[in-house]
């Protein structure tokens, strides 16, 4: 009888798993960068107006906050224009390196099949398919913590490439300075490096050339921060992370518990609570005990400090609750390695027992897979209270303009509100002009719904009336 080590499925056990995870991956990619929710939010449409209107010769001190992403969307309009998938190209990028990102740490800091577990999970989840679609700068700092945390994991580790990670530590270093809340995941490190033995003999042994240099280009790297925080101090508290319109505890913690925890609680904003199921948050909570038991090694340090600095953060100010996946997807790792050692503990010798245990291991993983995917793609495809707050005025409109592709002069009227946006779109878009009144040598017009009411009715007959699928407030745009 042959043993269980020698049969094909076992010796292939992780090649199938990459694989599987790999095929998820990609169709993840694709339903949330083409198909869920497919619409745009009133946030994203701020950061592309935000990234459009960067410039060399003025600096908005406010611009400088997230600024790296903004240069990447910057970028995408630059080359595709400013569509909706151009508006989500840099997060969709950015998710896609972050989940390569997590299978990298995980599989650092975890056993194989421990990271491949949680790769699974993780990108199924709710949260990373929400943030991996949204136009805005949320995605950066889970980008920035993964990557940062295995570039200083292979520095203390690895005796192969170990300028090139330690350039890209400090390159993400500099980065996560940019970004809210990116200093606590500095301070993280920097602390956990003084504290840490192992970390401090790794430091002392840099040539103190190449620290004095790196120390210097860092400086010069966050200059522009600098200059923003001394012309708007305000800066400074987006950074910390802290309420700059007052602080309302009650109300916040309230929020954040419901956005965490509640279970039970109605959807009423652009995220669905509560951030993770009850599966994800059961593992999570293993994570969290584990953690809390074993606090000798760098990584626990690491993540004990930005962990309590992230919960205290996001308990006073919730509209930074995104900034816990990373450090919820390695609670997750921590749980599930947990289960799967307290199982071999039980049958250290029979390997039929262990193998055995992959059945309930494999319907939990599965179940939180799957149930994952369609908690998303159901509440962002039929669930009215979150696509409210979701509009496809840009997609209608682009199929009203190819529409009238044989009009000379097409003209987009449309409310103060809506101008800056659209004309950012019409900036680059050829294809029409903007403005507030209607300009009588226009061929044809296009009316959004907000300015129809108004303006003074145009000579023009009515051609069209451009609706949307919402069972109210569904006419779009007018064509005359």
């Amino acid at each position: 009888m042959k043993a269980v080590t020698e049969y094909t499925l076992y010796a292939k056990r992780y090649l199938i798993g990459y694989l599987l995870v790999l095929a998820l991956f990609v169709g993840i990619l694709s339903i949330a960068a083409f198909y869920v929710p497919g619409a745009l939010r009133h946030g994203e449409m701020d950061s592309a107006l935000t990234s459009g209107a960067l410039s060399m010769q003025s600096i908005n001190p406010e611009s400088v906050v997230n600024l790296p992403y903004y240069l990447l969307q910057r970028l995408s309009f630059m080359t595709l224009g400013v569509t909706p998938f151009s508006i989500k190209l840099p997060s969709i990028i950015l998710g896609a390196l972050t989940a390569i990102g997590i299978f990298v740490l995980t599989r650092t800091w975890f056993r194989r099949n421990v990271a491949v577990i949680t790769t699974a999970i993780a990108i199924s989840s709710t949260q990373f398919l929400f943030l991996l679609q949204d136009g805005t700068a949320a995605i950066i700092f889970s980008f920035i913590t993964v990557w940062l945390l295995a570039a200083c994991t292979f520095v203390t580790r690895s005796h192969l490439f170990t300028t090139f990670w330690k350039v890209v530590a400090c390159v993400l270093m500099a980065t996560a300075l940019y970004i809210p809340l990116g200093i606590y995941l500095v301070l993280a490190i920097v602390i956990t490096a003084s504290l840490h033995p192992h970390i401090r003999y790794v430091i002392r042994r840099v040539a103190r050339v190449r620290l004095t240099i790196a120390i210097l280009l860092g400086l010069i790297s966050v200059a522009p921060l600098i200059y923003a925080i001394i012309i708007k101090p305000s800066v400074a508290l987006m950074l910390l992370g802290i309420p700059t319109e007052g602080l309302n505890l009650p109300a916040s913690l309230l929020q954040a518990g419901q956005d965490l925890f509640g279970f039970f609680s109605t959807s009423n904003s652009y995220q669905l609570r509560p951030l993770y199921p009850l599966g994800t948050t059961l593992l999570i909570l293993i994570g969290i005990y584990k953690l809390l038991t074993v606090k000798y090694t760098a990584r626990s340090y690491t993540v004990l400090i930005l962990g309590a600095c992230l919960t205290i953060l996001v308990a006073i100010n919730p509209t930074h609750a995104t900034a816990l996946y990373p450090i919820a997807v390695l609670m997750i790792a921590m749980g599930i390695a947990t289960l799967i050692v307290n199982w071999y503990k039980l049958f250290p010798r029979n390997p039929y027992a262990r193998v055995a245990g992959l059945v309930p291991i494999t319907v939990l993983v599965v179940g939180l897979v799957f149930s994952g995917l369609m908690r998303y793609m159901n509440n962002y495809t039929y669930n009215p209270n979150i696509l409210s707050h979701y509009t496809t005025d840009l997609k209608l409109l682009d199929r009203s303009l190819t529409h009238e592709a044989g009009a000379k002069k097409i003209q987009l009227v449309a409310s103060a509100r809506e101008l800056p946006f659209y004309g950012l779109v019409a900036h680059y878009d050829t294809r029409f002009s903007v403005s507030t009144d209607i300009d009588p040598a226009a061929t044809a017009v296009v009316v959004s719904r907000e300015a129809q009411h108004g303006i003074r009715a145009p000579e023009l007959p009515l051609a069209t009336i451009v609706t949307s699928k919402k069972s109210s407030d569904s006419d779009r745009f007018y064509i005359y």
